[in-house]
């Protein structure tokens, strides 16, 4: 295993199994967001591997738009942007949030031309609401469809 792989299951071993069926509220998925990040990018320090090379998306949907989006994705921006970012989030009307979508460059990987593992995708649901783990997956095969989240956090 690489120690992109490494650190990419020591991250998901420490989460917990299900999340529950309630719904975050925008600080509570701010705050969880962060969490996660860093919790990404902690792991990804302590084996080794440059924690740069992960990037994340808040998933949400808005049940109020009544216009068939299963869900949308917001990248992370750089630090230096997250006011904006906050900004973005209050102005949603009535936000279901989701998850995280995670995206992590493996170099160790796309130097041994392993593809399937140099850039992988992967979801951290954070409710079971509104059919969450169907809408995350319709998002993740959205951003892996359309190339999404490729700019890495520098």
């Amino acid at each position: 295993m690489t120690r992109a792989q490494v650190a990419r299951r020591r991250f998901k071993s420490g989460l917990p199994r299900k999340p529950g069926n309630v719904e975050l509220t925008w600080m509570q998925a701010l705050g969880r967001t962060a969490e996660l990040f860093e919790g990404l990018r902690n792991e990804m320090r302590a084996v080794g591997a440059n924690p740069d090379h992960a990037q994340a998306a808040l998933v949400y949907f808005q049940p109020s738009a009544r216009d068939g989006v299963l869900a949308q994705v917001l990248p992370l921006p750089k630090p230096e942007k997250m006011t904006e970012f906050c900004e973005q989030i209050m102005a949603l009307e009535k936000p279901v949030f989701l998850g995280l979508l995670f995206l992590q460059h493996d170099a160790e990987a796309e130097k041994s031309r392993d593809t399937k593992q140099a850039n992988v995708l992967f979801g951290i649901a954070f409710t079971t609401a509104h059919d969450a783990e169907a809408r995350m997956l319709a998002a993740k095969e959205s951003q892996r469809f359309r190339g999404g989240l490729t700019q890495f956090v520098s």
